[in-house]
């Protein structure tokens, strides 16, 4: 299939997936980089990166102990004051330090997990020209197959980026399947599993770092709304011919709140901790939790938002199911009074997730850009009193 095709609209399923041509403006739709390759339009070359960037770690070392920290959520449930309190602690401290951790004992079924994965292995599957019935549009909501050809450090992988909206996704399961309804009802029913499960889970963790800063739990919680921007992603980072020059995704933080993430065996994701990679060992009995920016930026820095990327191999394609959990999209954020002292000045401007989103992508979705976030030098303490009550 060529570029002119590729770029060709099908019909479509809701306004964060392409719909008729003459309704999207080209420039929403980018060609990504795994179709161009997959179409020769594109070569290993492309995706190549030097100096720094280079990769360092193979995707398969591990440090000889887990060094990440692990959280047992159901001491945090439980009557033993004690354990959950140094299991609250543990994870707060994590926070403030890695930006990652790991949780066991989290409640959600394994089964569940890898329904989800199992059954976008069957999307992933099916000939382009299916997939691309739902190509996302402005780099969000549907089939993702890498990153804009255009940015300078490309993404050798595709995805399928679900928005937690039952009728958005009934619909796209109904366009892609529409000649199976039974395997379309499947989707939907183990998606729907997965995302009642992983919604829980992510407001019980955001909750008790809320708690474990001093403030009301639902402090940030009480900020969700149907406009949030709670959404699931299933990553296939296929088998590349050179991992030694190509990364399935550079350096970077994620935007959101949090993310809850599940790894099958292969491995490659990587985390940047005091200047050096670490690679997280893939085990079913945990999660993975990492901070994103926006947590960082509402809790004027105290919590961290880690670097991570993720390491290829020659010989397997990886796999990986994010559930993303954030607050509204398009409301005003900014840091609560309570975090803003003498000794940490208020340190982030106040700011919508859209607007955030549109820097990240702007800006080639930077490992550092709460930069942008962040009050300049220089401003007074009159001007920073007025961000706040915007």
């Amino acid at each position: 299939m060529g570029v002119s095709e590729m770029n060709r609209t099908e019909d479509c399923v809701d306004a964060d997936i392409v719909m008729k041509e003459p309704e999207v403006e080209t420039a929403t739709i980018p060609t990504y980089t795994m179709q161009a390759l997959w179409d020769k339009k594109l070569s290993l070359k492309d995706f190549e990166v030097s100096g720094e960037d280079k990769p360092t770690l193979p995707y398969d070392v591990f440090e000889q102990d887990e060094v990440l920290p692990i959280i047992d959520l159901q001491a945090l449930l439980g009557n033993d004051k004690d354990a959950r309190y140094v299991n609250l602690a543990r994870m707060l401290e994590a926070a403030k330090t890695w930006g990652f951790f790991k949780i066991r004992n989290h409640g959600v079924a394994l089964e569940t997990v890898k329904k989800v994965e199992q059954n976008v292995k069957k999307f992933f599957a099916l000939p382009m020209e299916k997939k691309l019935q739902v190509k996302a549009v402005n780099f969000v909501f549907g089939y993702i197959g890498g990153s804009p050809v255009s940015w300078k450090n490309k993404w050798w992988l595709e995805s399928l980026h679900m928005k937690v909206q039952e009728e958005a996704i009934r619909k796209m399961v109904a366009l892609v399947w529409s000649d199976n309804p039974k395997f379309a009802d499947e989707f939907m029913s183990a998606l729907t599993r997965y995302y009642s499960s992983m919604r829980e889970l992510s407001r019980l963790i955001v909750e008790c770092l809320t708690e474990g800063l001093g403030l009301p739990p639902n402090t940030y919680t009480k900020l969700e709304t149907p406009d949030a921007i709670c959404n699931a992603r299933v990553n296939h980072y296929p088998a590349c011919p050179d991992p030694s020059k190509v990364f399935g995704i550079p350096s970077h933080t994620d935007p959101q709140m949090l993310s809850i993430l599940y790894q099958d065996d292969v491995g490659g994701l990587q985390v940047l901790r005091n200047g050096k990679w670490i690679g997280i060992r893939p085990d079913d009995s945990t999660l993975v939790v990492n901070l994103g920016d926006t947590f960082m930026a509402i809790t004027n820095g105290i919590l961290h938002s880690a670097v991570h990327r993720v390491a290829l191999n020659t010989t397997r394609s990886r796999y990986s199911t994010i559930y993303f959990y954030g607050v509204d999209n398009a409301a005003p954020l900014s840091v609560p009074p309570e975090l803003i002292t003498e000794d940490r000045p208020l340190l982030y401007r106040p700011f919508t997730v859209n607007e955030y989103r549109a820097i990240l992508t702007e800006h080639q979705v930077p490992d550092d850009g709460i930069k942008f976030l962040r009050i300049q030098p220089g401003v007074t303490a009159t001007a920073r009193k007025k961000m706040f009550r915007r």
